[in-house]
């Protein structure tokens, strides 16, 4: 009798959720975070389509941003080290100050002591190592997915730089790869060829874009961002002044924009892209570790300050606003970036992971640490989102429909 009752009230409950109207089901679901929303699709066909459907995968993201921003509840994506720096090093999620889930990419068959971190776009994350025969993956971690990408043609050479970003027109994810260099090195020049990965295809293929290095750039793969689907290097230039590189995923081209013009002149700072507040930000410090003998004395210091510049972009015109000076503090720090609570992340000289508050000046320690010596941290802060990056003919247990 009490089993006939439980399918009678499973079979009412079921009917009631099937004829709530869709737009309040999205309002409603909508609200749910990335893991129950897995489990959510096996609860009956309407609502496995609707979590799949893009528009409401858009939805959802746009969201979670949203409260994100207000609430100061986004997390940061960290490689970083155990055991206080001296144990291996993990993938890991942080909500505030500790560590909660730490992610397994053994699956990729990466590196993770040399891992770089591109991203994120859309809670997509891009996965790498440069150098030669790179295994290059996209992630979500959110949802614990990872695809590995194909090798490319010219799968031999040494990769020099990576950008990854999202193409809004084709709703496409894109991993864009140029500069390259022959394997045994017999050759000193960098090859031009421009190659583009689409997720949707699962491949990669050969584009006629004008890669920087015919200028003569050589794009930073330490100073770089994703911003507004684009990806966007700092840029050295043989024989010139310096530029802010950058791949218009739509386009499939390169651009080149001026950098502030104490760039031209300060040459022996570290020059670090990131984003604040939904903004391009460049910031510049003193190198970490400069020795007095390359300085004279009296320029030699413990302490450094960090000033921090947003770029402006109206009609084609690029402007550069100095907005903070953060500092002098002690050295050696190194930035890592911003949260959109207002902290500016650092990395301190013994490989812990600190924040000085834009508005308070408060400084913050955090639990979490690389390795001495430091700039072994890798921090983006993170959104979750549905966007998937297995391939279609891929078994996923979230994806099974079960009534």
């Amino acid at each position: 009798m009490t089993s006939q009752r439980n399918i009678h009230l499973y079979t009412h409950h079921q009917m009631v959720i099937e004829k709530l109207p869709e737009d309040l089901l999205m309002e409603i679901l909508c609200r749910l975070p990335v893991k129950s929303l897995l489990r959510s699709k096996s609860v009956c066909k309407n609502w496995y389509s609707l979590i799949q459907n893009p528009s409401f995968i858009s939805l959802h993201h746009n969201r979670a941003t949203s409260i994100a921003v207000a609430e100061n509840t986004h997390c940061l994506l960290i490689k970083r080290s155990l055991n206080g720096g001296d144990g291996g090093i993990v993938l890991s999620f942080v909500p505030n100050e500790t560590p909660i889930e730490d992610i397994d990419i053994s699956s990729t068959g990466l590196d993770i002591e040399g891992l770089q971190l591109l991203g994120p776009c859309n809670g997509v994350v891009c996965l790498t190592k440069l150098g030669f025969n790179s295994t290059i993956a996209l992630c979500n971690p959110s949802m614990r997915e990872f695809r590995v990408l194909p090798q490319p043609s010219y799968k031999k050479d040494y990769i020099i730089n990576l950008g990854f970003g999202f193409d809004p027109f084709m709703n496409e994810y894109k991993v864009v790869k140029f500069g390259y260099r022959d394997p045994d090195f017999r050759t000193r020049g960098i090859d031009e060829r421009v190659e583009i990965y689409d997720l949707s295809t699962d491949s990669w293929r050969e584009v006629d874009a004008v890669s920087p290095v015919e200028f003569g750039f050589r794009c930073c793969y330490d100073s770089c961002t994703s911003w507004k689907g684009d990806f966007y290097w700092y840029a050295h230039c043989s024989g010139g002044d310096g530029a802010i590189i950058v791949f218009r995923m739509t386009e499939e081209v390169f651009d080149d924009m001026p950098l502030p013009e104490v760039c031209l002149s300060d040459y022996s700072c570290e020059r670090e892209l990131f984003i604040m507040n939904d903004s391009l930000a460049l910031v510049l410090y003193p190198t970490g570790w400069t020795p007095p003998l390359l300085l004279p004395m009296e320029d030699f210091s413990l302490e450094k300050c960090f000033d921090i510049w947003v770029m402006d972009e109206h009609g084609g015109e690029v402007s550069w606003t100095k907005t903070f000076t953060i500092g002098p503090l002690q050295a050696p720090n190194f930035a890592l970036g911003f949260r959109q609570n207002g902290e500016f992340l650092l990395e301190s000289g013994g490989g812990q992971m600190m924040s000085y508050h834009l508005d308070t000046r408060q400084i913050k320690e955090y639990q979490v640490y690389g390795r001495s010596p430091p700039q072994c941290l890798q921090v983006l802060p993170y959104t979750e989102s549905l966007v998937s990056v297995k391939r279609h003919d891929v078994h996923d247990g979230h994806d099974d429909f079960h009534l």
